[in-house]
């Protein structure tokens, strides 16, 4: 029987969890897709949006209708009721961009109740107004909040749902937005005939409460990070003061150009000319700021681009149509505006119904661009079918018509929406892109009705020229800035004139508005013509922004300590609660349950937020070994972390302390079933213990495999630990907070190199199969942690048997089909942490959120270690061993070494364990690959040539023996073919003709450089044991220095390469480096006994020049970061004193207790030295790395004086 104490224990004394067959088998199964169901607090704040997109969408159409009963009541102008007209909806466009960038540094909920405000603030101004003035400033502020309004509700819709279920969202959107067009002129004229039209003022007040009430209580969106004045430093001040003065001076006379002021006029070039330089400045200006108003990085792709040209002429033609089609009709028809109004009623109705049906269409079909073709084609077919309305037509013709074009009007209203959401780079950025489409579609309506009126003027005015000398009663006509306005007055004297002028001025303004109808349909066609750029992007991302309805768990982000992040989660009381902070129980309040707790937050005391274990959970006999202070984590932790703990401690090992002897006796039993956990045997050699037993054997090698093979199918699934299933949903979490952020930066670091192992093509696979698995496992998106631990526990059900592969499988089946391996979730951590320890911060601000603290690079390194080492000690505790264990160790070994430098202990350790696995799994063996599918060979293939090389380069780099030996692998090496290459699976099968890697060259050069350095290190041993001439050995240096050099000056300019760069001039620099500086310098200290040394060519400028500049790159290219930054800095010091004594002619005493004298014998060109001023001992019998000890008699010389 085994004795228990050497078993792993579970976690603090809870029994373990037996799986049944049938739970196995359930687990072996993909889950069914269900639908995630919102809370009923989702569905509250999302009825408090749809009142705000109604009360927006109402009072602006209310008003227009009004605004000559208005001007009549108060004695106002002609001038004073264009600006009561135009004042609202100017504001609302020069503002709009203000609230983007605003809400996406505060926050959305201060930008909306901001809104909220001026909106109720106006209303009241309006409705109590005493003259045309007020009404002017009243609509004024109303459209400040407005504007607010409007932009506000798609960009929080889109913060609520993901990119899978918005298009019905939106649908639901387009109701109230379309009800509110059609009813605004029917309730102002109801108000304005019946009541008073103060009540379009007041009638805002009660909606706008409810909608108040709703969003204040249930819309429940995270915050964003930062205290207050951190988010003011990060608001684009200086760029909004530029926006607003641009947009206003661009906007003012386009508003008026044609109406008030004719187009030459200084009065709207001037402005106009102004605006439009304050807005290119304020363009070039963008570039500058943390937090612009205007993110380049919106416009990258063409797909962005199409979409907000496209709703920019999407405004245009519409604003245009819905300003000047009831105009056409009341002029060549006669029609009041009311009369008007109902013919174009089926037009309206329909375009609700299209705006509304559209984005529901695609949320079945799962495609857009159908939908947004159909709509141009109808908008662009429909704008040309106006021009054949004549006054001539039927009211059935002039009726129906119209239609055609509301399917284009109400489909692109909605649509358009979707590929600018789609195509955003970073999720977070979807509300931005929303609200650019918004303005975009604004000034789009502005600049048509601008041109609108342009056109009209100018048509007009040639075509009543025609007509010779008017009446008296139509002599108004000759100035065509005033047709529009005697539109009403026209009707009243149909039957004062003859009807041969009547009928040509009608047609007249007939001709006019059909020339309009051309230029719209060029600009519609145009739209068309954009669209066609327009790409499918994937809308099935289920991901949500940083301001994401908040959970009933706040999961930390995945840059704070990670062991206080776990332990928060895993702190259970006995019903199942997780456990509040000590301040938040002993005052009885609510905990959120961070770390710290919110409540801490707001009170600045994050220190005194401590979490202890629930008292019910712990046995009534066990010693609590706990401080007040400190954190014990669950089953498999060995690490007691206090409050005070960081990131870079959470790599600790993970145990819990023993019960007592008598409870280890108790739960025999349950440790009995560890004991069915039969850890993989791996291969056996032939002079194994097996070998003797089976004489029929001819090769042992292969004949192991076979065995191995068996011994994988008969290992039983490990007892799986329910606060390991807590811990590795917290893993799932962690990476599930910023999926999008890892997926960019573990592809990113391939934009500099070409990749071996894992390059883009397998990495894209690997990372699109783990958010489909984490999006597809989750049915509820704002609470997703109970979905997770049923995921963690599948995974360790997957996890503890082998990961049989069919060998007729394909490349994008194979890296797409182990996503549900805590092999994979520990390989793609330590991916994240290299590419954090690789990428340069300039490229990592690419893809990290604005408005959020700078990313700490070696937090995240530092955290995905610590993670990685927990999926590592998962399937340690499995015993199950696997190739792609073998790949997650690699990684983890090279992350490792980039975050603690080559000369720490722990990627010598991890890289140990990944020697020991591949001779276990016999991977050295060539039979290993032998009946494998290419691209699985040559993989496996490079997994060992790169774990030798690594293996190699470390040992060489230590000066100590390698662990991998070359005349015991029997694996033929990889070809040199591109992974693209081999991953490939054409219908004809895997070609044949391949192109060689891009890296070749650079490859070349490095093969160079370690044949240089393996002659370095051989002339290095004939002259320590032989006593041969120094010469060879000087040469061989000074080569390699010199092409190292070479390679530091033509390294990427944007830094994409740093980490490899400081890798070669560590491990192929400082060697040669060394020997050299200390040449120089025993040259220096015995100028006689070296003389024939000089006269033999010694290179003394040269290298003195060289050492410089490479002391110089050992300060500037190796980064503070750098694992090896230390050693670098010791070499840069003690090559700079060497070359101050030299160049400076300092010879300094040894000191006392150090003096020795360096023996020159023979064929080494050593010689008797010249006394107290030479240097101890001889140089050529150290190691290599020993000049760099700070200990060393040389250092301790060079630093003496």
């Amino acid at each position: 029987m085994e004795n228990p104490a050497d078993e792993k224990t579970a976690s603090e004394g809870q029994s373990a969890m037996d799986l049944s067959t049938e739970e196995k088998g359930s687990t072996e199964q993909s889950p069914p897709e269900t639908k995630s169901k919102k809370p009923l607090s989702f569905h509250l704040a999302f009825l408090g949006l749809l009142f705000m997109v109604f009360i927006v969408s109402l009072d602006t159409t209310t008003l227009a209708v009004a605004i000559p009963i208005i001007a009549r009541d108060l004695g106002g102008t002609t001038l004073e009721s264009f600006w009561a007209s135009t004042c609202f909806m100017l504001a609302v466009s020069v503002v709009q961009p203000l609230y983007l960038s605003s809400s996406d540094v505060l926050g959305r909920k201060i930008p909306l109740y901001t809104a909220y405000f001026l909106f109720v603030v106006g209303s009241l101004v309006f409705a109590l107004a005493p003259n045309m003035a007020t009404v002017i400033v009243g609509r004024t502020i109303q459209g400040l909040g407005g504007s607010g309004l409007d932009v506000l509700n798609e960009i929080i819709t889109a913060d609520m749902t993901t990119m899978k279920e918005r298009p019905t969202y939106l649908g639901l959107l387009a109701i109230p937005m379309a009800g509110g067009a059609l009813l605004g002129p029917i309730v102002g004229s109801l108000f304005t005939q019946y009541v008073t039209w103060r009540w379009i003022g007041w009638i805002n007040l009660p909606l706008i409460g409810a909608s108040f009430i709703l969003t204040f209580f249930f819309l429940r969106l995270r915050p964003v990070e930062g205290t207050f004045r951190q988010k003011l430093r990060l608001l684009d001040l200086i760029g909004m003061a530029l926006f607003v003065v641009g947009c206003a001076a661009f906007v003012l006379p386009l508003s008026w150009a044609g109406a008030l002021y004719s187009w030459g006029s200084w009065r709207t070039l001037l402005p106009l000319i102004i605006g439009l330089a304050v807005l290119a400045l304020f363009v070039v200006y963008e570039r500058v700021p943390a937090q612009p108003v205007l993110p380049y990085r919106l416009f990258k792709n063409a797909t962005a681009i199409t979409t907000f040209l496209g709703g920019f002429l999407h405004g245009l033609v519409t604003y245009t149509l819905n300003t000047y089609l009831p105009l056409f009709y009341q002029a060549a028809f006669s029609e009041t505006p009311l009369h008007a109004s109902v013919t174009l009623l089926p037009m309206n109705v329909m375009s609700l119904f299209f705006s509304c049906v559209s984005p529901i269409s695609v949320s079945y079909l799962r495609k857009y661009r159908v939908n947004i073709w159909t709509g141009w084609v109808f908008l662009t077919v429909g704008t040309g079918l106006l021009h054949i309305i004549t006054p001539a037509s039927s009211v059935s013709f002039r009726t129906g018509l119209p239609i055609v074009v509301s399917l284009g009007v109400g489909v692109l209203f909605t649509v358009l929406v979707l590929p600018v959401q789609a195509s955003v780079a970073s999720v977070d950025d979807t509300g931005f892109a929303v609200g650019l489409l918004v303005f975009f579609r604004l000034l789009g309506g502005l600049v048509g009705l601008a041109i609108g009126s342009t056109v009209f003027s100018s048509i007009f005015a040639q075509s009543i020229k025609g007509l010779g000398t008017l009446p008296s009663s139509l002599a108004t006509l000759e100035n065509s800035q005033a047709a529009v306005g005697f539109i009403p007055q026209l009707r009243d004297l149909k039957g004062q004139v003859g009807k041969e002028v009547f009928d040509q001025v009608t047609g007249v303004y007939s001709h006019s508005f059909h020339v309009i109808w051309i230029v719209l349909i060029v600009f519609a066609g145009w739209g068309l013509v954009a669209s066609c750029f327009t790409k499918e992007v994937s809308m099935e991302k289920e991901e949500l922004g940083r301001q994401r309805p908040s959970a009933k768990v706040s999961p930390s982000s995945s840059l704070r300590p990670l062991l206080f992040h776990i332990y928060t989660m895993s702190l259970l009381r006995s019903n199942g609660v997780l456990s509040s902070c000590e301040p938040c129980r002993k005052s009885k309040i609510r905990c959120d349950h961070a770390v710290p707790c919110g409540r801490c937050r707001r009170r600045r005391k994050p220190a005194l937020c401590v979490y202890q274990p629930a008292p019910m959970s712990k046995h009534p006999n066990r010693r609590d070994e706990s401080s007040t202070d400190s954190i014990s984590c669950g089953s498999g932790s060995n690490t007691t972390v206090t409050a005070s703990t960081s990131a870079s401690s959470a790599s600790s090992a993970w145990t819990s302390p023993l019960p007592p002897p008598s409870h280890l006796r108790d739960r025999y039993p349950d440790w009995s079933h560890h004991g069915t956990s039969t850890p993989s045997t791996g291969v056996f050699g032939p002079t194994s213990y097996l070998s003797v037993l089976r004489d029929d054997i001819d090769d042992g090698s292969s004949s192991s495999l076979a065995l191995f093979a068996k011994s994988l199918q008969q290992n039983t699934s490990a007892l799986i630990d329910e606060s390991q299933i807590q811990l590795g949903a917290e893993l799932l979490l962690i990476l599930l907070d910023d999926l999008a952020l890892y997926e960019h930066m573990a592809t990113a670091r391939f934009d500099h190199c070409q990749g071996d192992l894992f390059p883009p093509s397998a990495l894209r696979l690997i990372l699109s199969s783990i958010r489909t698995m984490l999006h597809e496992s989750i049915s509820e998106p704002a609470n997703p942690l109970p979905s997770l631990l049923t995921l963690s526990r599948s995974m360790f059900a997957a996890s503890s048997t082998p990961f049989i592969v069919d060998s007729a499988i394909t490349p994008t089946e194979y890296f797409s089909g182990m996503s549900n391996r805590w092999e994979i979730i520990g390989l793609v951590f330590a991916v994240i942490g290299c590419s954090a320890c690789l990428l340069p911060q300039h490229d990592l601000a690419a893809y990290w959120a604005p408005n959020r603290p700078p990313l700490d690079r070696k937090g995240l390194a530092a955290v995905c270690v610590s993670a990685s080492e927990i999926c590592l000690r998962f399937l340690d505790y499995t015993g199950v061993i696997s190739e792609q264990l073998c790949w997650a160790t690699l990684e983890h070994a090279s992350l490792l070494t980039l975050l603690y430098g080559d000369y720490d202990y722990r990627p010598y350790k991890s890289l140990s364990a990944l020697i020991t696995l591949l001779f276990t799994l016999g991977y050295h063996h060539r039979d290993t690959t032998s009946k494998l599918p290419f691209f699985r060979a040559e993989h496996r293939k490079r997994l060992v040539v790169a774990t030798y090389a690594m293996d190699k380069g470390l040992s060489t780099f230590l000066g100590r023996p390698p662990r991998m030996i070359r005349r015991y692998i029997t694996i033929e090496p990889p070809l040199d073919i591109a992974f693209t290459d081999i991953i490939a699976s054409p219908e004809e099968g895997t070609p044949s003709d391949f192109d060689r890697c891009p890296e070749t060259a650079k490859v070349c050069l490095f093969l160079h450089m370690d044949s240089l350095y393996d002659e370095f290190i051989l002339q290095r041993i004939l002259v320590q044991r032989t006593g041969a001439s120094t010469a060879k050995l000087i040469a061989v240096a000074h080569e390699l220095l010199d092409n190292l050099l070479l390679l530091i000056a033509n390294r990427a300019v944007g830094g994409g390469d740093g980490n490899s760069v400081v890798w070669i001039i560590s491990s192929l620099g400082l060697p040669p480096a060394g020997v050299l500086a200390i040449e120089l310098l025993h040259q220096f200290q015995n100028p006689n006994s070296y003389a024939r040394v000089l006269a033999g060519g010694f290179p003394r400028s040269e290298i003195i020049q060289n050492l410089s500049r490479f002391a110089a790159d050992l300060e500037y290219v190796v980064p503070r970061q750098a694992g090896n930054y230390a050693i670098c800095q010791q070499a840069r010091s003690v090559i700079r004193s060497i070359l101050d004594r030299v160049l400076g002619g300092i010879r300094g005493a040894v000191g006392e207790g150090g003096e020795k004298e360096v023996e020159m014998e023979g064929g080494n060109g050593h010689g008797k030295g010249d006394g107290k001023g030479d240097v101890a001992v001889d140089w050529m019998s150290w190691d290599f790395n020993a000049w760099m000890d700070e200990d060393s008699d040389l250092v301790r010389w060079l630093n003496s004086s």
